[in-house]
């Protein structure tokens, strides 16, 4: 009998979990292990050939918020074909025009810089002019000839600025489209949709079936993503483009990126993934086959080898990716997009100033030093150069021409090979030099001549810095861009494209194509194993253990049991370390467990001490529900002291001695005190707290004990919200009943702490909630007990529910700590940080006002606006922060925390506060 009473534990486990397995109930927990398990996979270097051009906060503040003009992508473009990049693969979609507008870099950027150095040549020219009739050099009669021609100058100057500021318009697009085609290794967006498109974007798909469809052998049960259609980009830019891929990524149930499609049939064409699509064609454009569980590329080409590559699949027809255990910012290359925007901005620089020098009067100066006369001719080869590039560039863009580019990027070259020329003359210091000698020689001519010589040298400075940083910035792209795949996306702080990999809860979603090049290239596969061998393994495996063990001790077999699952475990976390290859162990391991538990549990059915223990110690402090926790799984209590972070609430009434001594009649005090607190306990209790103790009219609770609960400090808070909440019917039900007599209100209002005798709220709760560290556990003796918690955070928040007094809240105070854990589920509003009695630390105070999912428009607005009057309060912009306080307090004369502010404002406006002792701004409070 005991034979088959273990084997039928045994397989009635398996099978139960075999079951939950199929139906996908264990696929959230085995995805978690799944986790877990990599980061125990060894650590291996990185592909180098992946450089990622992020769109950061650098890029953003050098070029403005993104969407940027196109044009800077398209300059981007031009700088990575020079540097000899393998691709651009765009994570960035370009599917609707941009409207014909104004250039902003151009305007930013170029345009001011245009303006100033045909301003430049003007007053260089008048200088000259003026120059040499201060100096008798220009007779009378050659005035006339002079001004002519410098009117004819001016004219023309102004002629080139007007064409100049006609660029200002553009078409980003057209300039994008022959960028991408003059670079001709660029990669656009796909979107695949779950639903038909119409319109103009659906006529875009036969482009995309002529364009970007790849030829896929695929097995007739080969699996498809949920995708009906397919949107391309731009159609000037996709033509443009050198293929392009889907950038569609599957994202798991619990939000994680673990795998992804690496093909995709939309209409009978198959496209491949963005990144996976420029990795193919830098394959040799092998032939691909997609079978149920795997994707063979036949003979890749690498390095000159040909290889077949086997891509293994999981159930849905997904590759495994192997992720980084770094961040994004620490995981392969990366290039600011600023670098590249700043490139542009020197090369313009560099033309400006060099032209600056050609209108410059340096010829003066050559006669006395000849060493000086070769610049004059440097710069007019320059301005040959500089006229050569802008007609290079022009025609290569419009004619897709080759030898036009490299004739832009040689001339380019050429042009800083002549800068380089005239420093090297070091004409900054000559000039200098000459200007004193020339000074004294002609001091009626003094200022012209130094301003002269300080304006060259101040061209010949900006020059020297431009060309140095130009030449250390493109050294570092080619280093970096030469040969390798460029991702280029979106990073900076506004992007919403983030999401979670099994490391990190934020990483950016452009890494995840890096992450594609480097597991295919690398072949470091994970090999998801079959469902199937799970679940084989789990229906043999656990009877046949259940079967040999049925004669062993119970605590040996016990023991035994959940050795097998802990060797279980370890064997697919060395599988998965050693192999890649992942078999799902979570079947087995619950199988194993549970029934071991189940078989043990059943050979003590007849006792029943422990579950009596239990609901003793517990019941009265203990919601139903948690005890029923503990009671299914009793590990979870443990006997002592046992240090966890936690929240603790301390409760009070206000002037509850008041009442108690107008009642006078202790019977109906005790009654009074049952109905208040039975009804406010069930608050915590429903809420999953546990009542620690009561101390006359006070409730001291905790939550997170003796059952752990992740979300303890949002228990906590929901629970003393709904007791503010509940206090109105309380107090209406209490004077219904006779519990607060007339006598009490009357009493109370005497006193002033009511405003009227008929004052519906005497029994006001003040609560002091706080987040920590806390030792819970049975303190005392074997034979009175009391299930308690102790340390500074008890104490802090005790402290807090006394703090309310002196602030006038509404109720409720939280600790900063708290603060923390909560999220954006309730309505509070900050308060001066404090060093309450007895503990040295300052912190922040918090009101908590509501559940944002219950709160009122009005209160919402009203907490704005606070926190506005909050900020410049804290600011010393007391001015500010008392027409805020105003405001508040005016929509609420019963917000006596407004109230006090206000207050506050009014006497430091008389009486500023020392500005050094304000940095601190702690309140020091002296009551408990």
């Amino acid at each position: 009998m005991r034979f088959w009473k273990n084997a039928l534990i045994g397989f009635g486990a398996a099978f139960l979990f075999s079951v939950l397995y199929i139906a996908g109930a264990l696929l959230p927990l085995e995805e978690k292990l799944y986790d877990f398990f990599l980061r125990f996979r060894p650590k291996r270097e990185r592909i180098d050939s992946v450089v990622f051009l992020d769109v950061d906060d650098n890029a953003i503040a050098y070029n403005g918020v993104f969407p940027w003009p196109r044009s800077v992508t398209a300059d981007g473009l031009l700088r990575l074909k020079e540097h000899g990049a393998r691709a651009a693969i765009f994570d960035i979609e370009y599917q609707d025009s941009s409207p014909q507008g104004v250039d902003s870099v151009y305007l930013r950027q170029n345009l001011p810089a245009d303006f100033e150095q045909s301003f430049f040549s003007i007053d260089s020219a008048a200088r000259d002019m003026f120059s040499a009739l201060g100096a008798g050099r220009m007779n009378r009669a050659d005035i006339g000839g002079y001004t002519a021609a410098l009117s004819a100058f001016i004219n023309d100057e102004r002629n080139s600025l007007f064409n100049k500021a006609l660029g200002i318009v553009r078409d980003n697009d057209l300039y994008l489209a022959q960028s991408s085609a003059l670079f001709g290794r660029s990669w656009a967006t796909l979107n695949l949709r779950s639903a038909p498109l119409e319109g103009e974007q659906a006529e875009r798909r036969p482009m995309a079936e002529e364009l970007f469809s790849y030829p896929v052998q695929a097995a007739p049960d080969a699996h498809h993503g949920p995708f009906v259609d397919i949107l391309p980009a731009l159609p000037s830019f996709s033509r443009a483009a050198k293929g392009a891929g889907f950038t569609n990524v599957e994202i798991d149930e619990d939000g994680i990126r673990r795998r992804i499609y690496l093909a995709q049939n939309i209409y009978g064409h198959w496209y491949l993934q963005l990144a996976f699509a420029p990795l193919i064609n830098y394959l040799g454009r092998p032939e691909i086959e997609l079978n149920r569980r795997e994707l063979l590329i036949k003979g890749a080409q690498i390095e000159g080898v040909k290889k077949d590559i086997r891509i293994p699949l999981d159930s849905g027809g997904r590759m495994m990716l192997d992720w980084p255990l770094e961040n994004y910012t620490e995981s392969y290359t990366h290039i600011s997009f600023a670098d590249f925007s700043l490139m542009e901005t020197l090369e313009t620089e560099l033309e400006q100033y060099s032209r600056g020098l050609g209108a410059a009067d340096i010829v003066s100066f050559a006669q006395i030093d000849p060493s000086l006369a070769v610049i004059p001719r440097i710069v007019d080869n320059l301005t040959e150069l500089f006229d050569a590039v802008a007609a290079a560039k022009t025609h290569a863009l419009e004619n897709r021409s080759e030898e036009s580019f490299d004739a832009y990027v040689e001339y380019r070259a050429q042009s800083r090979v002549l800068i380089g020329e005239i420093l090297a003359q070091d004409p900054a210091a000559k000039v200098q030099a000459l200007a004193l000698e020339l000074s004294a020689e002609y001091p009626e001519s003094a200022v012209v001549i130094t301003d002269e010589a300080n304006y060259i040298a101040a061209l010949v400075e900006n020059l020297a810095i431009d060309l140095a940083r130009y030449e250390e910035i493109s050294k570092n792209i080619d280093a970096k861009v030469r040969d390798k795949f460029c991702v280029l996306g979106r990073v900076d702080t506004g992007t919403t494209d983030i999401g979670v990999n099994p490391f990190w809860g934020e990483y950016v979603n452009v890494g995840t194509h890096a992450v594609v090049l480097d597991t295919v290239l690398s072949e470091s596969f994970i090999v998801p194993l079959n469902q199937r061998w799970s679940l084989l393994f789990t229906l043999i495996f656990v009877p046949l253990f259940f079967i040999f063990t049925v004669n062993l001790a119970p605590l040996s077999r016990a023991l035994l049991g959940f050795a097998a699952a802990a060797v279980i475990a370890l064997a697919s976390l060395l599988t998965l370390r050693f192999a890649g290859v992942f078999f799902g162990p979570l079947g087995t391991l619950l199988a194993m467990i549970s029934a071991v538990i189940i078989r043990e549990i059943m050979s003590y059915a007849g006792s029943e001490q422990e579950k009596r223990f239990i609901k003793s110690a517990f019941s009265q402090y203990l919601s139903p529900k948690v005890i029923e926790q503990i009671i299914a799984d009793p590990s979870q209590l443990k006997l002592g002291g046992e240090k966890r972070e936690m929240t603790a609430i301390f409760t009070d009434v206000r002037s509850f001695s008041t009442i108690s001594e107008a009642l006078g009649d202790p019977t109906k005090l005790v009654d009074l005190l049952n109905f208040y607190l039975t009804r406010m306990s069930d608050l915590v209790l429903e809420n999953q707290g546990t009542i620690d103790k009561y101390e006359g009219d006070a409730i001291i609770a905790f939550f997170g004990a003796p059952v752990r609960l992740d979300n303890h400090a949002s228990l906590a808070c929901r629970a003393t919200v709904k007791m503010k909440k509940a206090e109105i019917e309380i107090n209406r039900e209490a004077q219904a009943q006779g519990l607060i007599t007339d006598k009490v209100m009357e009493a109370m209002f005497k006193k002033g702490i009511l405003k009227s005798a008929d004052d519906p709220n005497p029994l006001f709760t003040r609560l002091g909630v706080n987040t920590g560290d806390m030792v819970v556990g049975n303190m005392g003796t074997p034979n009175k007990m009391d299930y308690t918690i102790m340390g500074n955070a008890v104490n802090l928040a005790a402290r807090l529910e006394g703090v309310n007094k002196q602030y006038n809240t509404g109720g409720i105070l939280i600790s900063e700590y708290t603060r923390d854990h909560i999220g954006d589920e309730f309505i509070l509003r900050p308060l001066s940080r404090v060093r309450v009695v007895g503990i040295n630390t300052p912190l922040r105070l918090y009101e908590l006002l509501d559940l944002r999912e219950e709160a009122p428009p009005e209160l919402v607005a009203a907490v704005k606006s606070w926190e506005e009057g909050f900020a410049a309060y804290e600011s010393r912009d007391f001015s500010t922060a008392k027409n805020m306080f105003q405001t508040v307090y005016q929509q609420n004369a019963l917000d006596l925390v407004a109230k006090k502010y206000l207050d506050r404002c009014s006497f430091y406006l008389t009486a500023p506060p020392d500005e050094i002792a304000w940095d601190d701004a702690v309140d020091n409070l002296t009551e408990k």
